[in-house]
Parts: C-alpha cells; structure tokens; sequence
C-alpha cells in the first residue's frame, strides 16, 4: 500500500543548497499590498503577500515558473500534455496586487467555436444561443459577459505555491477585477475614470428574472447535443418498496468490451461523433441562509457562465435543507412553497430543490437516525445520491459549498478540470493524488510524476481495491499488473471523482475523522481515502449510483471527506485530484518547508497535525481555518472587493487577481 515518504528533498545535494542560496536571496524581495488597504487586524495574515511565489518568476531557472499566456477560448491549446515546462529568460515581475488601472480591458470568451467545422465533426447536433436576463441571446452580446484585464506582454502572473496554471490550462493571461468580474450580473459599483474602456450595461430588474426558466429553455433549444432522457422531476420524494426492491437496477456496471480487446478507450471513444455529457452544478445552502448581494451575484455568474453560454452543458441548481423539523414539507405542496418562499430569493426559486432530515433517513433506514445539528456535515452526499434518481439525465454532478468563490470564469474553470482529468493515467492516479504539487520543488509534472512513482512501493492501486460486501461496478484494468501498461489506461477516459485537494490514506494520517465508519464488513481494516476538506467536488452518476446502493443495501457510513473517495477505490474508478493553484499568505518559510510540511514529509506535516486546521493552513486560499476568522481568503476577497478592515467601501484601490478559488468566505 502506497505510504507517504518522509523524504525531505526531492533533488541531489548540490542542486538543493543552490536552490535555498536563490531563495534566500529573494526572500529579501517582497511585493507588498498598499498599506492602507491592508490596516493590520489581530487576525488580518502577514502584510507582506508570500515572496517567493511572486518574486521568484526573477529566477525562473531556480523556481520553475512558467507564463501562461493563451488566449481563452481553446482549452486544448491551454494544457501541456507532456508537462514539460520551458524555461524562458526572467522577465521583470508586475504587481498584480495593486490595480487594474492603465490595463487593457477586454470581454473574456473561453467558449469553443462552436458550430464550426472541427466542432460539428466531433460532437453531434448543434450549438444554438440562449436567452439571457436582459431578454436577448447571451452569445456575442457584450452586456452579458464578463470583462477581464489583459496582461502586459513582458508580465508574468504570480505563481502558486502548489498547483498550476499552465500545466492544467487555468491559465488565460489575464487578471480580473470586481467590477469587470460581476457588472454582468448586477455589480452597481461605482464608475472609476482611471480603468479603461470599462462598458456601462443595460439595466436588469433582477428580482425579476427567473432563472429556472431561462436554463430550462437554454436546454429545449439544444436538446439535439445531448443524449435523450425520461423526463425529470422537479422535486424529491420519500421512497416506495419499489425503490428498496430495485435498488440494484440504479447501479451503473461496466460498459461493454471496445469493438477490439487491443483499441484503447480513447479510440474507441473517437469513432463516431459523440453527445456531449451534462452536468449539474449543486450549491448547497438551507434555511435562514441570509442571501448577500454578493451571493446573488455569485449564484447569477455560475448560470449565466456556465449554463446560458455554454447551451445546456451545464445546469446549476440550489439544494436547500431545511433544518426547521415543524416543516412538513413533504406532506403538503402548500407548506413546501411556503419555505420556498420564506428562504429562497423568488428568482431562484424554480431551480432550488428542498430536502430534510426525515426525507433522507426514510431513503437510508441502514444507516440510522440522523442528528439534525449536524446532518448538512455528516451526510453530505445523501441529498446528491438522491438528486442523481430525481435527476438522471446528467453524468457529473458538481457540488460547491456557497461560501466558496471563483475570481476567474466559471466555465474556463470547470472545463479546464474536467478535460485535464480526461487525459490522466489511472496509473499511479491514486498515488499521484496523495501529494502538493509544487512547480518550485518538482519543477514539472512530468517530474513530478516521476517521483511519486519512484517513491511507491510496489505498483501502487491497479483496478479495485475490493472490501467485503461490494462488488465493484468499474472497469477491470487491461492488464495483470500496472508494469505491463505504459500509463495508457485510463487516458481519455472522464474522471469518476475530482477533488481540488490532495487524497490520501487516512490510517496514515492522525486526522480525527479517519476512523468514522459504520457498516462495513472488514471495520477498521476497511481500505480508504480521503480528502480533508471538499469544498469543491465532481461525481459521475456511476459514482453516485454505487453510494447510494451501498447505504441502501449495507447502510454503509462515512464521513463526506472519505465517503466519495473510498467507494471509489472499492469500485475501480477514476479519481484524480486536480492540481487547483494555492496562494499561501506565509513570509517565513521556504518552498522546500512548506512543501515538506503539506506533503507531510515530517511529523509535523498537516496530515498529522489535526489536518488543514493548522498554523499554516490557516494562510491557505481555499482551506478551511481554524478559530473565529476565516483568515487570508476573506481578507483578500475583501480587498477585492474594495472593502477594507473597518468594512468601509473605498475606490482606492482595485485589486486585479488572476483566477484563484477562494474559500471560505463568511460575512460578505
């Protein structure tokens, strides 16, 4: 079983002194967000933004930074397949965290060209533009499309710590401000004279627009791209005997052989022209949630960006729990609409689907009675298993906690994840899940793939990894063993489960949440994995479809940061942890440390130090923290947003970030 190697350095002695020789000559280089943006706060993090991410494109020999720069619109092109980085000569660095001023402002497209001649011979039907909330088609109309801020030529982005822009196709060359961000969707910030060509939008009544109708027309007229499908329902239900007697039929088994034992996935895939794959988008909120502008703005972004633009290819939906046990909402259809309107914004209402506690311990009796406190943490995946039933026409089913935000564009986002986890082996896929990349130590993916599978004992996970009481619903690998396959399978084939973290196996770990499961045959010894935290997370149906028939059949139980990920062990799927760009706010430590410490080199590592709720984590831009203040990812997307410490509003500054998650943010 593959362990994590307490191995420090990842490079000969003698490259590895020069290295911290660089580090500590630009350590003394800091880029440093306007002082009076950044009034200290007993909780605000370092004033000094972490030097060496930004200050080390000086010395890209030394740090590996690469720039990533293609236009948005062609993923494809975006993505390095052989992960391979150049080295170009330094170029001088740019404050990104001062402005967008004396920028070039442009509308930013990532779509494909669709209908144009490539397209139509690899998908089927055609691309037909939506209707938008200004009540025209959303395509080419500049008033329903973000703007961003073009890059200078001789400018390099600031790089993360872990993760990569170029080797995943995130990056687009261009940065983005609030404004230019969210005036699309009803962003009434003031007009500043200093930004350039900033355009003035058609007004929106948007307490008007309804949102569910809009996304459900965006599918009529582009229904011909997508694989037909029995019509949905709109709302859950409490289960039959017929559902409990029938479970096995919502198991997905294996596809049927390829037409030749020899012909690959990837070819077999590319003989005809496909249907594109839906996928729904689930924000998860519940009752009393208090829906901030900005929420608003938030939640209108991910439609118009991901669904109206795209025709249809995704579809975005608000799962709402209503913890208040006195509402019987499932026993009269007027108490259900009384909730809908006493907790949902009436322009979200025809995509929002309410659920409670009742409702999922009648789908799941196995697995016990549930604490109503805590039931939105523990039984996170039990409202998407049911949505997956009530909603079979989708293959993905992304699910995002609300607090969690995107800087960038949504769509370049997710397309970006979706089709760099597409092209990944499943060889070593679990073991390269289990640590940081970092383009600063490992220098390439490429590298860094090899080092990970230097440091596997053995061939590390080939096929299932079968426990008592489940048979696997994957694929069998094409080989005996993963030394005969030349990191071919799995290539082209679509994930099973993407996480934005880091997988790893708990029992290695001290985290107190590794040893919560009920109901499995072999207990402890049941193999698992597992995220510590999952903000951001990507199922496929077959995915869902074996949780589900497991907590029906066995009333299996874990915790939501293993659940998804051991079934998908136990079953032989794909899992991949995608390499998502993190900033740290940290001046005190030195690449090889930090990732020391995230790969859990040493004892100290945050896998054996309670997880991510940790001194380090805490300067994380998508980890949770611990304590009564979220840390750097409120504070920078406060600054962002143009408020400082006191929570005045103030033009002075505006920040133009490159596309980064941000999570959590609370109180904005």
């Amino acid at each position: 079983m593959f362990q994590l190697q307490r191995e420090r350095s990842f490079f000969p002695r003698h490259v590895l002194i020069t290295f911290i020789l660089v580090v500590c000559i630009i350590s003394f280089l800091w880029i440093q967000l306007p002082s009076k943006a950044l009034s200290r706060h007993p909780h605000a993090p370092s004033e000094k933004i972490y030097d060496v991410y930004i200050q080390g494109s000086q010395d890209q020999d030394a740090s590996g930074i690469e720039d990533s720069r293609p236009q948005p619109g062609d993923l494809d092109s975006q993505t390095n397949d052989t992960g391979e980085n150049e080295v170009e000569h330094p170029r001088p660095s740019v404050d990104f965290t001062t402005s967008a001023i004396n920028l070039p402002f442009e509308i930013y497209d990532p779509y494909p060209d669709y209908n144009r001649k490539a397209w139509k011979e690899e998908w089927k039907g055609a691309h037909f533009a939506c209707e938008g909330p200004r009540g025209v088609d959303v395509n080419g109309n500049a008033d329903d499309m973000l703007g961003a801020y073009r890059l200078p030529n001789d400018a390099l982005q600031p790089q993360p710590i872990f993760g990569s822009y170029k080797d995943t196709g995130l990056g687009s060359g261009y940065c983005f401000e609030r404004h230019a961000r969210n005036s699309a969707y009803g962003d009434e910030d003031a007009a500043d004279e200093r930004l350039n060509n900033r355009p003035q939008r058609q007004k929106v009544e948007w307490e008007k627009v309804n949102w569910g109708r809009l996304q459900r027309e965006c599918y009529n007229r582009n229904r011909g791209r997508f694989q037909e499908s029995k019509a949905p329902l709109s709302m859950f239900r409490f289960p039959t005997h017929e559902d409990t007697s029938r479970v096995n039929e919502t198991l997905i088994l294996p596809d049927p052989a390829p037409n030749s034992e020899r012909q690959s996935y990837r070819q077999w895939l590319s003989n005809s022209k496909k249907y594109k794959a839906r996928k729904a988008v689930l924000l998860r909120t519940y009752d009393n949630k208090k829906y901030t502008p900005d929420n608003m703005l938030h939640i209108r972004s991910m439609i118009t960006e991901l669904s109206l633009h795209s025709g249809a290819e995704y579809e975005v939906f608000l799962l709402v729990q209503i913890v208040d046990l006195d509402r019987h909402i499932f026993s009269d259809p007027a108490v259900y609409q009384k909730a809908l309107d006493d907790f949902v914004p009436h322009a979200f209402h025809n995509i929002s689907i309410l659920f409670n506690v009742p409702l999922l311990e009648a789908w799941y009796p196995k697995v016990g009675k549930h604490d109503p406190k805590n039931s939105q943490q523990v039984h996170m995946t039990q409202p998407v298993q049911l949505f997956s039933l009530l909603r079979p026409d989708f293959d993905m089913y992304w699910q995002f906690e609300l607090d969690v935000r995107y800087t960038g564009h949504h769509y370049h986002h997710l397309e970006a994840i979706r089709q760099w986890s597409q092209k990944q082996p499943r060889k070593l896929q679990w073991e390269r899940a289990g640590y940081f990349y970092s383009p600063f130590i490992h220098r390439t993916w490429k590298n860094f793939s090899a080092k990970v599978g230097e440091l596997t004992k053995g061939s590390g996970v080939w096929g299932a990894v079968t426990t008592t009481g489940i048979a696997p619903v994957g694929p069998k690998p094409p080989t005996e063993s993963a030394e005969e396959d030349d990191f071919e399978w799995g290539v082209g084939e679509p994930a099973d489960m993407i996480n934005i973290m880091p997988i790893v196996d708990p029992v290695t770990t001290h985290m107190m949440f590794r040893d919560m499961l009920e109901n499995y045959p072999d207990g402890k010894k049941t193999p698992r994995r597992t995220a510590p935290i999952t903000p951001v997370i990507a199922m496929s149906k077959r995915l869902i479809r074996a949780m589900h028939h497991s907590q029906v059949t066995l009333g299996t139980h874990m915790m939501p940061e293993l659940f998804p990920e051991s079934s998908a062990l136990h079953h032989g799927l794909k899992a991949v942890a995608f390499p998502e760009p993190v900033y740290l706010d940290v001046s005190d430590k030195g690449p090889e440390e930090l990732e020391s410490i995230f790969n859990n080199l040493t004892e100290s590592g945050v896998w054996n130090g309670g997880g991510p709720h940790t001194s380090v984590g805490q300067h994380a831009n998508y980890w949770w923290s611990s304590g009564l203040h979220p840390e750097f990812s409120n504070v920078l997307y406060q600054r962002w947003l143009g408020i400082d410490m006191e929570g005045n509003k103030t033009d002075e500054q505006r920040l133009c970030l490159p596309a980064i998650t941000l999570h959590p943010i609370k109180g904005l």
